[in-house]
């Protein structure tokens, strides 16, 4: 480790001591933990220099999105959207598909040199939304629950979903040798396998830990750090077998939720995974102030600032209005969910990979600057509406009565340390 390694990590270090202290009174003067972490990556890389091209960035990056992606799926508990399925399913079948497709038409319009597969990276990489800065949205009383629980299931969703289509989009674009076999062995093959490993891990470590805790073979605390094992083991079979680890981990959180008792009955069992993906989520949210300067480095171009806005609104908006025809549903609603698709740790990840595999391919810097513009314009802007609206929603759905928006649904989970730890 050199110098500037040393005051980078003694810099993320004292940023988070701070943090921790100091977090929830700043949250009052509208300073979220994103904020603050890319503001201080950003002001460190412009001056001492921040190298993201590294094996290590790479592996934190894939071990980030790992972790989220395997919390955020086993906290998504598909019995109990039997009783409400219908929104989030529009989101996700519908909305979701559709919003990809026309963020990768505009991108091929605005960027035209990017190419079809170039374009189709940015899209997948900017699409996925992130309810970890929308926490207050989700978490917030007044906002009625299947509007809530929709967003929170449609989040911890959509971002596995995009993994294999960034992953594809990477391998085609660097030329490796997989893509001499064409896109079946590139994306199809890797994500079967993918499934199978994550059912496999899932199921099985639901069965262990609901057989140790019903036999009193282990304690609470042994279970916390067994579940924070899961993630890990499917992550290191799928790179052992060239499977998609992505999506192990996202099939491996949604088997293991829906089968393991342990989890819903001591939610506490997941804390040791929370703490540790606050804290890499941390560090991520530190490297993209990082990848700002580096997408800055060689200009800018009014195209990605366009792009980005786009994404956030209009290009997220007409989706999500399209997949919620016929739900009766008034347009404040409509509206409301359409705005609050914050985009996050799985764009920063994605933005992290392509900066790894691309090298000094040209498309980096429309990649990058595109990235780093849309996590940048959704750190403050949804920091600073999710509260305000929220609660501006949750009042007008009192006042009207809505008869549609106030159904019964099942209740999101609770908040958890990631989720807390970024506002």
């Amino acid at each position: 480790m050199d110098g500037s390694e040393g005051l980078t990590l003694a810099v993320l270090g004292v940023l988070v001591l701070s943090w921790s202290l100091v977090g929830r009174r700043a949250e009052r003067w509208g300073l979220t933990a994103p904020m603050a972490f890319i503001i201080a990556g950003a002001l460190l890389a412009a001056t001492v220099g921040d190298d993201l091209t590294g094996a290590t960035i790479r592996f934190l990056a894939e071990i980030t999105l790992v972790m989220v992606l395997f919390h955020d799926a086993s906290t998504v508990r598909l019995a109990d959207l039997r009783r409400d399925p219908w929104i989030a399913v529009r989101l996700l079948a519908v909305g979701f598909p559709l919003a990809l497709a026309v963020t990768a038409a505009a991108t091929t319009w605005l960027l035209p040199t990017a190419g079809v597969v170039g374009a189709l990276l940015i899209a997948a990489s900017i699409t996925p939304t992130d309810a970890g800065l929308g926490a207050p949205t989700i978490l917030n009383p007044t906002v009625p629950v299947r509007v809530r629980r929709a967003l929170n299931v449609e989040s911890g969703l959509n971002d596995g979903l995009a993994a294999p289509l960034v992953l594809a989009s990477l391998s085609v674009l660097v030329g490796s040798s997989e893509a001499a076999d064409g896109v079946l062995s590139i994306a199809a093959v890797p994500v079967v396998v993918g499934l199978a490993i994550g059912a496999v891990i899932g199921l099985t470590g639901a069965f262990l830990l609901d057989h140790s805790r019903d036999s009193g073979w282990s304690s609470a605390r042994a279970r916390r750090l067994a579940v924070f094992t899961l993630p890990l083991i499917s992550f290191g079979i799928a790179e052992m077998v060239e499977a998609n680890a992505f999506i192990a981990a996202f099939v491996g959180g949604l088997a293991f939720g829906r089968y393991s008792h342990c989890v819903e009955e001591e939610v506490e069992v997941s804390e040791t995974l929370e703490i540790a993906a606050d804290l890499f989520g941390a560090v991520l949210w530190f490297l993209a102030g990082g990848l700002l300067i580096i997408a800055f480095e060689d200009g800018f171009q009014w195209q990605w600032l366009v792009l980005a806005v786009a994404a956030l609104t209009v290009l997220r908006g007409v989706p999500v209005a399209v997949s919620l025809l016929g739900t009766g549903f008034r347009w404040p609603t409509v509206l409301f969910l359409g705005w609050f698709g914050p985009r996050g740790i799985a764009t920063i990840v994605f933005g992290l990979l392509a900066v790894e595999e691309l090298g000094d391919d040209p498309l980096l810097a429309d990649v990058g600057g595109v990235i780093s513009l849309t996590v940048l314009i959704s750190v403050f802007a949804h920091g600073v509406t999710a509260g305000p609206l929220s609660q501006a929603y949750g009042t007008w759905v009192a006042r009207t009565h809505g008869p549609i928006e106030t159904e019964p649904s099942v209740e999101p989970m609770p908040s958890r340390g990631r989720r807390s730890t970024q506002q």
